[in-house]
């Protein structure tokens, strides 16, 4: 029975993508390391997988996407009956999007997911059938065989009308509704406290570095719903903080600048660990360091790998990339592939001058800082799951070593599409190791969209379709979700 609506991806552009029916990828599987070998541990019993969770070794959670249910799989079996079954809107990168375990569990029995409700109280994909604040985290209870709901921890913008006019303004609005850039993931720190990525919705306000809004004369406003502030209709662009509970960390870097403004707004700038981010589907702690990166899907230009720090205003939509690379951004997004950055009411023909205009039109809270991408595709090269290696599993050459997947299936756009990406941190785990003089400055000129040039000696993987997730299981290997194979990959050493 489905939970009631009350109680969140393929998919859109520079999203996760899921078209047509489900199969493998239109190439080999294929795992580069030779010390390595990959095989299919599920591709049956599921449909649309989005996120594994482990509860023991050989005892693991299925999430689908589409159905909203999650699924147990116990010794290679999917259980006859999910373990939870939400009603959720599917409609582009929308859905049962992840789950978390309290990093206490089972002691402290408490699961967290992350969906987007449905408003019908049953599965859907039409775009419009979901509640304005439908993109939900919940925790629930686990008490060996079931999810049971326990409490609401936030509830963040879902429906996208930005084709309708917003008072004052005429001729702004986009073609239809849209429902993609909910983020989705979410991350228990070594801190304990939960992290939650927020995609930007579409919005054009405070968190994506715009004052005024997207429009050029007042009314300054975001859409329909008011803004630019970040109220809880416009809190988007963000990566939360938050205690497990869902209170609000005080010793979050804008605690107190949202303190002294009060209100609704100030309590969610309280909530943000960092802003100024676009749309991303990975993210996953240094088991060495405890830094958070992030992986950041592009527009068209300049996907990003991100280390995450305090305060961090990451430049969307000012910046795309580093700050020295802004003149490509610019004339990417001006010039090629229709010049919309998704959200009409602001062109990049409105972007700024040069780089030094782009760093003063930031919209800094107090106490924020910009930082430049660790590493960066000049062209959108599709990163989505996002995973650390710990200990030598995998081999001694892969403790630390950071693996990225795709968001596109090589049969959808070719290149780099169903790829995995394997990277190596610096002696001090700040920076992406750049050895590959190919990187030397910390940005792969790919020649196209999904172009692997200059990244070649970063692909790992081949024909793994669309993969939203990438775990390290309890036995240290890593466990490949494929939503377009319908599919759950293990790489382990040969």
């Amino acid at each position: 029975m489905k939970a009631p609506a009350r109680c969140l991806l393929p998919l859109l552009t520079a999203g996760l993508l899921l078209e047509g029916g489900l199969a493998a990828d239109s190439i080999p599987l294929q795992i580069l390391d030779p010390s390595l070998q990959v095989t299919t541990v599920l591709n049956a019993g599921i449909t649309q997988p989005i996120g594994i969770v482990f509860l023991g070794q050989n005892d693991f959670l299925v999430l689908e996407k589409a159905s909203g249910q999650v699924k147990r799989v116990t010794n290679g079996v999917v259980q006859a009956t999910p373990v939870l079954d939400l009603a959720v809107n599917s409609a582009s990168e929308r859905g049962l999007l992840s789950l978390v375990l309290h990093p206490n569990f089972p002691a402290t029995p408490w699961a967290y997911v992350r969906w987007t409700e449905s408003s019908t109280g049953a599965d859907t994909n039409v775009t419009l059938n979901v509640p304005l604040l439908g993109n939900r985290v919940d925790r629930f209870i686990w008490n060996g065989s079931t999810l049971t709901l326990d409490r609401s921890i936030i509830a963040l913008r879902a429906l996208q009308t930005d084709n309708l006019v917003a008072g004052g303004h005429t001729g702004t609005n986009n073609a239809s509704p849209a429902g993609n850039h909910n983020g989705g993931v979410m991350r228990f720190g070594p801190d304990g406290k939960l992290y939650i990525f927020m995609g930007d919705q579409g919005r054009r306000g405070w968190l994506q570095n715009l004052a005024n809004g997207p429009f050029e004369t007042a009314p300054f406003v975001d859409d329909t719903y008011g803004g630019p502030e970040p109220d809880n209709a416009h809190l988007s662009g963000v990566i939360l903080r938050l205690n497990d509970d869902g209170g609000t960390p005080v010793d979050n870097p804008f605690y107190a600048v949202g303190s002294a403004m009060g209100g609704e707004v100030g309590a969610n700038i309280q909530r943000i660990f960092s802003y100024g981010h676009r749309n991303g589907f990975g993210m996953a702690f240094d088991p060495y360091s405890g830094d958070l990166w992030e992986t950041e899907n592009g527009d068209d230009a300049f996907s990003e790998l991100n280390r995450i720090v305090p305060g961090m205003n990451g430049g969307w939509i000012q910046m795309g990339g580093p700050q020295h690379r802004f003149f490509d951004f610019k004339d990417i997004e001006v010039n090629e592939f229709g010049g919309a950055l998704q959200q009409v009411r602001f062109p990049p023909t409105r972007l700024a001058i040069d780089p030094g205009d782009a760093r003063d039109h930031l919209f800094m809270l107090p106490g924020a800082t910009y930082v430049d991408p660790e590493l960066s595709w000049k062209y959108e090269s599709g990163p989505a799951g996002t995973e650390f290696v710990r200990g030598t599993a995998l081999g001694a050459d892969n403790d630390g070593t950071l693996w990225i997947g795709s968001s596109r299936a090589f049969s959808q756009v070719g290149g780099t599409g169903g790829s995995l990406f394997r990277l190596k941190l610096s002696r001090n785990r700040k920076k992406v190791d750049v050895s590959d003089p190919n990187l030397a400055e910390g940005v792969a000129d790919n020649l196209t969209k999904f172009g692997p040039t200059e990244s070649e000696s970063l692909i790992i993987g081949k024909g793994f379709g669309t993969t939203p997730d990438i775990v390290q299981g309890r036995d240290g290997n890593l466990y490949v979700v494929s939503i377009t194979d319908g599919a759950i990959y293990k790489i382990s050493r040969k």
